[in-house]
């Protein structure tokens, strides 16, 4: 049996390397993107556009002006009086943010009478862009507010020493909270589109009936299928935690060889739904369309781009079915936190479970649609 097995898989790689173009797409394809993903969640949010509506024209007037073309996030390169025209810019996308300063803005700031109000404005099209500059924007007034009470000499007495500590993410750099799930996501894209192509190629190629009037049995066959398809997804593993630590230093803080570990778990499980996806299909296209599906399901479910909380209850529960939500736990876990088995254990007793299943599930797939 194992030696029928380890022949499927060696026929397996060996069609897999003389198809050149599909080898160089999985192998260099994957690594374009995660260096892509990360130069440009790098370079962070900076320099977004910011209209000045400044009907006071007074000295404090500017510096508030200047105290927030100083930050990083925010550069002012529009200056008006008319709020038309201020509108106009936030609709057109010229600036993401407009900040009101009112009429008499320097008198009455220093006066007794009532707080004066500065008005921000932002484009909430882009919600990350538009939290981060709301939040620049009025970090900027608050500090130049406390500056001036300062010298006014109106700061309150200390009573409270305020402090922050930040763990994990220090720097609270979106780069090293990305590349991790982009990791996870890239290796399930690469695992699962690999197992779909195996059966629905032989269907395709007419060589399926060969394979089935040998002495294969099906779980041998279902085997031979699955372990090519596990194998390329650790090498690919491999190759993007090399990249994502010594070129994009992204920190890894716990094992490496806990994270290979549970990854073989991950890239099993993935593996065999390829192999479910593939006995239904009758084309290598409907493989891959049937891949772009799920991929998008698990997209949705997974966490990689809205927090599993904040899903319907329903869909929360549906959730704990997919391999991608309980690995990409996994993978900021053990690179950011540090985690190690003690904490990771519910994930991976998941993952175990969902990779039985779907072996299961598979068995049982390319049992009906080939006999």
């Amino acid at each position: 049996m194992l030696l029928r097995i380890a022949n499927m898989v060696r026929k397996e790689m060996i069609q897999f390397s003389r198809d050149r173009l599909l080898a160089l797409f999985i192998i260099l394809a994957p690594m374009l993107q995660l260096i892509l993903l990360a130069q440009n969640t790098g370079r962070g949010i900076r320099e977004q556009p910011v209209v000045i509506v400044d009907l006071d024209h007074s000295r404090l007037s500017r510096q508030l002006t200047a105290d927030l073309d100083n930050t990083e996030e925010l550069r002012v390169q529009f200056y008006s009086e008319d709020m038309a025209e201020m509108r106009r810019l936030l609709d057109t996308g010229q600036a993401r943010l407009a900040v009101i300063i009112p009429a008499g803005f320097g008198r009455n700031v220093t006066s007794a009478g009532s707080p004066q109000q500065i008005q921000i404005v932002a484009d909430g099209t882009n919600v990350i862009a538009a939290a981060i500059t709301m939040s620049t924007a009025a970090g900027a007034v608050t500090a130049f507010a406390a500056h001036l009470a300062e010298s006014f000499g109106l700061v309150a007495p200390e009573f409270i020493d305020f402090r922050t500590n930040v763990r994990f993410n220090p720097t609270l750099s979106a780069r090293d909270f990305t590349i991790p799930a982009q990791l996870g996501f890239i290796v399930y894209q690469v695992t699962l589109a690999v197992a779909a192509l195996g059966l629905a190629r032989e269907r395709e190629l007419g060589t399926l009936e060969q394979l089935m009037v040998t002495p294969l049995r099906r779980v041998e066959l279902a085997a031979g299928k699955a372990i090519p398809a596990i194998a390329i997804g650790m090498v690919n593993f491999a190759a993007m935690l090399v990249i994502s630590q010594v070129l994009l230093q992204v920190p890894m803080n716990g094992s490496v060889l806990l994270l290979a570990a549970l990854t073989l778990l991950f890239v099993t499980a993935v593996a065999n739904w390829g192999v479910a996806l593939s006995s239904f299909s009758r084309t290598q296209q409907q493989a891959i369309l049937l891949v772009f599906i799920q991929a998008m399901v698990e997209i949705a479910l997974s966490g990689y781009l809205v927090p599993v909380k904040n899903l319907p209850g329903l869909l929360q529960a549906i959730s704990r079915l997919s391999p991608l939500q309980h690995y990409l736990t996994i993978v900021r876990g053990v690179m950011l936190k540090g985690a190690g088995w003690e904490a990771l254990w519910p994930e991976a007793a998941a993952l175990a479970i969902l990779s039985i299943g779907s072996g299961i599930i598979a068995l049982r797939s390319v049992i009906r649609r080939l006999d």
